[in-house]
C-alpha cells in the first residue's frame, strides 16, 4: 500500500465545495434538487416559452415516458429549477446557493461536455438592485481569481432575468494585456441578472414588494480559467487523464481568500431564522436541501481521501449490457433504468441505477503499479414502477398546493449513493471505508456476514463480503467481487468494492430530508 498514488478530491468537487463555503459564509442557504426534473420546473416556471431553443432535442435531454412517448421529464439543463424550488418553499427574504450537475446534448470537444457542473446563487428581498448583484460577483471573482480581479457586465438576454447580463472577468492568464485565450483582456465567466417579475409571481413572491438577483457560473469553466486550461476534458478527466495542475491540492497562481474581506458584507446580514419561516403546511415542492446532508457528503469525501482514497466523477449514462457482465438476472431492480429519448451518438440511452459500474470502469482505465483506491458520490436513477407523466401547471401565478403535490409525486426518486473500489488489497479495507463514511452521519455500520456460498443481489465472491447495516437496516454492502465477474469486466482478481445508500444514512441519522432528491 505504501506506493499507492497520493489521494485527492476531484478538482471539480473541491472547487464546488469552495464556492458553497464562500457563499454559505455570507448567509446563503445550501439547496439541492433532482437531476431528472419536470419540464415545468426546468422551463415554464422560469419564463421559457414553448419555442425557446433550449426545449429542442438539440438543447435538452428528454426522458422516455411509458410506452416510449414523452414523459414531461428532462435531464435538467441548468440548476435554476433549484431556485424555483427555493422560492416556492420559503418566504422572502431568502438567499440560496446550489451547485450540481447539468446536462446538455452537446458532443464533447475542447469547450463542450454533455455533463458539467453549475453553481448558482439567488437573493430575494426588498430593495435589491443590480448594484447588490455587482458587489456579490465582485467578491466571488476576488475569491476565485485574486483580489485584483475586476468584473464587467455586458447586456444580454435570458428568459428568467430582466435586465440580464454576461459577467466577464479580467483574463487571469494575461491580466488584461490580451492573449489568444481572451483577445481583448476580458473573458466570459457567468450569466446574471435581476429575477424576472413573472418568475417571482409564479413562485409566490410579490414582485411589487420584492426584487431578486441571480447568477450562474460553470464550475469547470472557473477551474479552467484559474489554471489557464484550454480543454474542458482536462478538467473532467474523461477521454484523457487530468493533468497534475488541476489536482485539488494544488493552489492557483492567484491568491484566493477563503471568504469575503472582513467588513464588506455581500448584502445585509442574514435575517434571523424565525423571520425565514417555511410556507404554511410545508409546500410540497420544498425540497431545497438543508445544509447537513450536503455537508455530510463533503465530510465523507474528506474522510476517504484522508484514508488514501481518490475521488472520481463519471457520466451517468450506463449501457444495460453491463448487468450481463455482473450476472444479474433479468428481473433484477438494477435493470429498471430510465432512458433518454435523444441520446448522443456514442453514449448509452439508459441512466445508471448504481455507481459501481462507473467506479469499476474508472479503476480499469487507470494504471498504477501500487494499486488504486477510487470512490464516487452521486445520484442514481431507478425507474419507478408507475408512469412518468407530470401534470401541466400554469405559469405567471403560483400553482395550487394539490397541483404541486401531483407534480412532485411524478418526479422519480434519485437517491444519493456512494461506491468505492480498490485493487491489490484486503476486502476488509472496503468495510473499513464504509465505517469511515458512516461516522460522518454519526452512525456505526455493522457488517453482517454474507450467506456463505449463496449468491446475493450483487456478485460477491463466496463469503468474502458483508452486508452493512445500522440497527438492522441495510445501508450497503462491501466485499471482494467474484473472479468470473472481474474477468468479464477485464479487471484483476482481488478487486474489492463498497456500495452505500447515503439517503438511507440521512434518514437514519434523523436528517430533515423528506424524500431523495
Amino acid at each position: 500500500m505504501a506506493d499507492r498514488p497520493a489521494a485527492a478530491r476531484h478538482p471539480v468537487a473541491a472547487l464546488a465545495e469552495e464556492i458553497v463555503d464562500l457563499l454559505a459564509g455570507e448567509g446563503y442557504r445550501v439547496a439541492e434538487g433532482p437531476e431528472v426534473e419536470a419540464e415545468w420546473l426546468n422551463f415554464d416556471a422560469l419564463n421559457m416559452a414553448a419555442d425557446h431553443p433550449s426545449r429542442s432535442a438539440d438543447g435538452t435531454f428528454s426522458i422516455h415516458g411509458s410506452g416510449g412517448g414523452p414523459s414531461g421529464l428532462v435531464l435538467r439543463g441548468h440548476t435554476s429549477p433549484v431556485q424555483v424550488r427555493a422560492m416556492l418553499g420559503h418566504r422572502a427574504p431568502l438567499r440560496m446557493v446550489t451547485v450540481g450537475r447539468v446536462f446538455r446534448p452537446d458532443p464533447p470537444d475542447a469547450t463542450h461536455s454533455p455533463v458539467f457542473h453549475q453553481a448558482e446563487g439567488l437573493a430575494v428581498a426588498e430593495g435589491l438592485t443590480m448594484d447588490d448583484l455587482c458587489a456579490t460577483l465582485g467578491h466571488l471573482a476576488a475569491a476565485m481569481f485574486g483580489d485584483s480581479t475586476p468584473v464587467r457586465l455586458r447586456p444580454h438576454w435570458f428568459a428568467y432575468t430582466d435586465p440580464s447580463a454576461e459577467a466577464d472577468v479580467r483574463c487571469p492568464t494575461c491580466r488584461g494585456g490580451g492573449c489568444d485565450l481572451c483577445e481583448d483582456g476580458w473573458i466570459e465567466w457567468a450569466g446574471c441578472g435581476m429575477v424576472h417579475p413573472r418568475v417571482l409571481a409564479t413562485c409566490g413572491v410579490d414582485p411589487g414588494r420584492h426584487t431578486g438577483f441571480a447568477f450562474g457560473l460553470g464550475v469547470e469553466r472557473t477551474l479552467m480559467l484559474r489554471h489557464g486550461l484550454r480543454d474542458i476534458r482536462d478538467v473532467l478527466g474523461h477521454d484523457r487523464p487530468r493533468p497534475a495542475a488541476v489536482r485539488a491540492d494544488v493552489p492557483s497562481d492567484s491568491p484566493r481568500p477563503a471568504a469575503a474581506r472582513a467588513g464588506e458584507p455581500l448584502l445585509a446580514p442574514p435575517r434571523p431564522a424565525a423571520n425565514r419561516a417555511r410556507v404554511p403546511g410545508d409546500h410540497p415542492l420544498a425540497r431545497a436541501e438543508p445544509v447537513s446532508p450536503f455537508r455530510r457528503r463533503q465530510a465523507a469525501a474528506h474522510a476517504l481521501t484522508a484514508a488514501g482514497w481518490t475521488e472520481t466523477q463519471t457520466f451517468p449514462f450506463l449501457d444495460p449490457a453491463v448487468w450481463d457482465a455482473f450476472g444479474l438476472p433479468p428481473d433484477d431492480p438494477h435493470r429498471a433504468q430510465l432512458r433518454v429519448a435523444n441520446p448522443l451518438d456514442g453514449y448509452p440511452a439508459a441512466l445508471r441505477t448504481s455507481l459501481l459500474p462507473g467506479v469499476l470502469a474508472e479503476l480499469r482505465a487507470r494504471r498504477s503499479p501500487g494499486g488504486l483506491m477510487v470512490f464516487e458520490q452521486g445520484a442514481v436513477f431507478p425507474r419507478p414502477p408507475g408512469g412518468l407523466h407530470p401534470p401541466p401547471l400554469p405559469a405567471g401565478s403560483p400553482p395550487l398546493p394539490e397541483e404541486l403535490a401531483a407534480l412532485d409525486a411524478a418526479i422519480p426518486a434519485q437517491p444519493h449513493h456512494l461506491a468505492a473500489a480498490l485493487t491489490g488489497g484486503d476486502w476488509h479495507a472496503a468495510v473499513t471505508a464504509g465505517h469511515a463514511v458512516g461516522l460522518q452521519w454519526g452512525l456505526r455500520l455493522r457488517p453482517e456476514g454474507g450467506p456463505g456460498g449463496t449468491r446475493s443481489a450483487w456478485p460477491w465472491h463466496g463469503d468474502r463480503w458483508a452486508r452493512l447495516t445500522v440497527d438492522g437496516t441495510p445501508v450497503g454492502e462491501a466485499g471482494e467481487l467474484d473472479p468470473a465477474v472481474l474477468r468479464r469486466l477485464r479487471l484483476p482478481d482481488g478487486v474489492a468494492a463498497l456500495t452505500l445508500d447515503l439517503d438511507t444514512l440521512d434518514r437514519l441519522s434523523g436528517g430533515e430530508r423528506t424524500r431523495p432528491a
